[in-house]
């Protein structure tokens, strides 16, 4: 489609074309690069629900490139995106939760976000996904080694505590693992034949798994 017919069924109200003109706006193509003029075409396409305009303008009021910043909305729109699974949403998305910008701070759904991003082939998510689990495996090793080893506990999103030594090196050298399985939070082991298992107990101990909420104070 020639750029006279994109302009035309954009201002006719296309949402698609109106789309389409925005990220001609924002890469240059065929017109000079505007952020502004982005945004505008972005809003009117969203205003109509189309959710990769959403999307697009989520991304700018995130950045304030083109218009003023609006962190409420930003999210409000990504979020959208993201639940449909959108894999730059997803990407942004993750970031901002990254840093905390518009969102509480929360490397473990960052690091979701992006890994769902990356899975679906997004640039550079694999990396930053990597990057924040290494920031968490730390923080996990922490956390393990200050707690006491009388109980194993689990939150919805991480390994909390462990119950004995055996069992905190395992969670150390990741040979067992927190996983967020279809039945919910859980740990992820071997059994006897060195198979994968999800465990219900600790194999050393025989402590039983507790899930308890995330915020639990130690």
């Amino acid at each position: 489609m020639d750029s006279t017919n994109l302009v035309e069924l954009a201002k006719s109200g296309d949402a698609e074309s109106q789309y389409k003109l925005g990220l001609n706006y924002i890469y240059g193509t065929d017109v000079p690069k505007d952020n502004a003029k982005a945004a505008e075409w972005f809003k009117k396409a969203s205003d109509q629900g189309f959710l990769p305009a959403r999307r697009e303008l989520g991304i700018l009021l995130a950045s304030g490139e083109g218009v003023e910043p609006d962190m409420q909305t930003a999210v409000q729109y990504l979020s959208q995106a993201a639940d449909e699974l959108d894999p730059s949403a997803l990407y942004h998305l993750g970031l901002m939760y990254e840093i905390g910008i518009g969102v509480e701070k929360d490397l473990q759904k960052a690091v979701r976000m992006l890994a769902y991003a990356a899975e679906m082939g997004f640039p550079g998510a694999d990396t930053d996904a990597e990057r924040i689990d290494k920031i968490l495996y730390e923080e996990r090793k922490k956390k393990l080694r200050a707690r006491p080893l009388l109980h194993l506990q689990i939150s919805d999103v991480d390994v909390e505590a462990a119950c004995c030594k055996q069992m905190l090196d395992k969670l150390l050298d990741e040979e067992i693992v927190f996983i967020d399985s279809y039945k919910g939070p859980a740990l992820l082991g071997e059994d006897k034949d060195g198979m994968d298992a999800v465990l219900d107990k600790c194999p050393f101990c025989g402590a039983e798994i507790q899930i308890i909420p995330r915020d639990t104070k130690f």
